[in-house]
């Protein structure tokens, strides 16, 4: 049975055998998702290139066949009508639906010459790709290209080099393509026509032979530059001498910077060098986030004056450095080995810090633990002459005791410990940064931290706490952190009261005083000592009452609070409103509702002292805290 149609101009018939003929060809019917299987199959199993390859010569195969029956069947026909006709055999195809945009023929001698533009729309090779692989990035129509090259190329008798400019299958709208003979092509097609020649499988057996030769020789050569680098590890060179060491085998220069951007070592980059080449860096990453978000992998950086090839150093999961080889220019060749053997440095620097941070971490530790026993009492003093040579910190100096609460806003017991553990290995890498020798440990859910006078002296103790303190605000935006200081003492085997009086300051800090000093208290300080605290206490609740009554009544203790604050500001009530958070109105309701309760004028000097102080005992021995304020 023959079914024509002279709409399609396309002849497909039935043979008495039952199988499909177009124009006289056995053809088959087949899914165009059986197709989207076979792409899928031939990139998994032979890569993406010879897949291209592969389908473009498929399609002009098509193409090619098409076309010698379109000549046979309208012979005599002007090339413009036969080009058209193409259109109409390749929607046939199933393929596509074509549409011709515009098009240019000049006859020259027995050839054509040949500029074509057009559409495809519902391509089945667009629609495949997607479903198996997503969008892609690069055109993906690689049959129908190859069928319009081939016939093209058979009807023009030239070879007709088609460009698909916009494709579906990578998220634009409409399928487009571009079509010229080969004498219209400039070199952009250069690189095309590889998939147009079927390569000879020995040519690419030698050259992928070739290949793994250049890779075997490329990762020994990397493989004996990372066992030197563990080599110098083992010999304990330092980061500075390993990066020399580096740049000596590679003859590139190398930078290594830490999380935050700044140099810490370098090879082959002459003194002054490192920091302007940081600073341009910094320029184009623009920011620390963008940074971590960025270079999760190696990357190769073109700037303005250099060429960096930079890897992550990651370390126990954390990006805590970036290695980088700085160049002026990179052939491919040289950018591949550079690239592994900068990865081989990146697990270098990471050992070379892990080893670093364990010895100091273990230093610490020791230290931390020294500290704590001495505040225990548990040494002569004789003991801690003998045993501060191992720390070495001499302890027979001025000293300062801090005492830091630092609150985690983090509700897990055990992931606090953990960030307490690890704000103590911070303030060390800090003060160790300062140029200031300190011991560190913890006592009682605080850090507690041991500064010679003679270290500090530059800033000052206090001055030397806020900077600390800024430090970790700015490091752990989400916490809270607060500091008392002892009295300057000469005397290490009485570290316990200077303990105590950094307790006693740490109390008296406010919302808005976060810093208190012992001396600072005047009076109040030394007033309270275990002999004499349970009178005093009776004496300061007395003068309170009635708002003393019940120091866990929240709104007694409310007002108590609100009466500390006015009274530490003498009474400004713009200050106290502000302080508080309070308006005016509310706060002069307080105000009056307070000297209502104590039946007192809090304009007196003496009432209010009295009052004041009673306030500063209460917070001084625990019974009152006002860290909110």
């Amino acid at each position: 049975m023959e079914i024509t149609n002279p709409e399609l101009e396309r002849d497909i018939s039935i043979g008495h055998n039952g199988l499909i003929y177009s124009e006289g060809s056995r053809a088959v019917l087949v899914p165009t998702s059986s197709f989207g299987i076979l792409r899928k199959d031939l990139y998994s199993n032979i890569g993406k290139d010879r897949v291209k390859g592969f389908l473009i010569r498929y399609g002009s195969d098509l193409g090619r066949k098409d076309a010698k029956a379109i000549l046979a069947k309208y012979k005599g026909a002007p090339i413009e009508e036969i080009i058209q006709k193409g259109t109409v055999f390749h929607r046939l195809q199933g393929h596509v639906i074509p549409m011709i945009t515009h098009l240019a023929v000049k006859k020259r001698n027995d050839k054509y010459s040949v500029y074509l533009e057009g559409t495809w729309e519902f391509s089945y090779e667009a629609e495949e790709h997607v479903s198996h692989f997503g969008t892609a990035d690069a055109p993906v129509c690689h049959s129908l290209v190859g069928y319009v090259s081939g016939f093209l190329s058979e009807i023009s008798n030239q070879t007709v080099l088609i460009k698909e400019v916009a494709c579906r299958g990578k998220g634009d709208s409409v399928c487009r393509f571009v079509g010229r003979t080969s004498d219209y092509w400039t070199e952009d097609m250069n690189d095309e026509l590889k998939f147009y020649n079927e390569e000879p499988i020995v040519k690419e057996l030698e050259l992928t032979y070739e290949k793994l030769l250049e890779e075997r020789n490329r990762l020994k050569s990397v493989s004996d530059i990372y066992n030197k680098l563990t080599e110098e590890i083992l010999d304990g060179k330092d980061l500075e001498s390993i990066m020399d060491f580096v740049y000596r085998l590679t003859k590139t220069a190398i930078l290594i910077e830490d999380a935050d951007l700044q140099p810490i070592a370098s090879g082959g980059i002459p003194d002054g060098q490192s920091d302007r080449l940081n600073q341009s860096f910094k320029s184009f990453v623009k920011c620390k986030a963008t940074m971590k978000k960025t270079f999760r992998r190696t990357k190769i950086i073109e700037m303005h004056d250099h060429i960096r090839i930079t890897t992550p150093v990651v370390l126990q999961g954390q990006t805590i450095g970036y290695c980088s080889f700085v160049c002026r220019e990179c052939e491919n060749d040289d950018s591949a080995s550079l690239q592994m053997v900068i990865e081989r440095i990146s697990s270098v620097c990471a050992l070379y810090i892990l080893n670093r941070q364990t010895e100091t971490a273990a230093q610490e530790r020791l230290k931390g633990r020294f500290l704590e026993r001495v505040l225990n009492n548990e040494f002569t003093k004789e003991e801690i002459v003998r045993r501060s040579h191992f720390v070495g910190v001499d302890l027979f100096q001025p000293y300062y005791i801090v005492a830091i609460q630092f609150e985690h806003d983090e509700p897990d017991y055990k992931k606090e410990l953990a960030v307490l553990e690890e704000v103590m290995n911070s303030t060390s890498v800090f003060f160790k940064n300062c140029g200031i020798h300190s011991l560190i440990g913890q006592q009682a859910g605080h850090l507690v931290l041991l500064f010679l006078k003679e270290e500090i002296e530059k800033h000052g103790i206090r001055g030397t706490c806020e900077s600390y303190l800024s430090y970790l605000r700015k490091h752990y935006p989400s916490s809270s952190v607060r500091a008392g200081i002892s009295m300057c003492s000469d005397e290490i085997e009485k570290v316990k009261a200077s303990y105590e009086e950094a307790l006693t300051a740490l109390r008296m800090t406010t919302g808005y005083h976060s810093i208190q000093e012992f001396e600072s208290l005047g009076i109040i300080g030394p007033l309270i000592n275990p002999n004499n605290q349970k009178d005093i206490e009776k004496i300061a609740v007395h003068t309170l009452l009635p708002l003393s009554e019940d120091l866990n009544d929240d709104k007694k203790l409310d007002l108590i609070k609100t009466l500390y604050v006015y009274l530490q500001n003498g009474g400004n009530l713009e200050q106290t409103s502000s302080d508080l958070a309070l308006s005016l109105s509310g706060l002069r309701y307080r105000i009056g509702k307070i000297e209502k309760l104590l039946d007192r004028e809090l304009r007196n000097p003496e009432t209010a002292y009295k009052l004041l102080l009673s306030i500063q005992v209460l917070v001084s021995i625990g019974k009152i805290k006002l860290e909110s304020y």
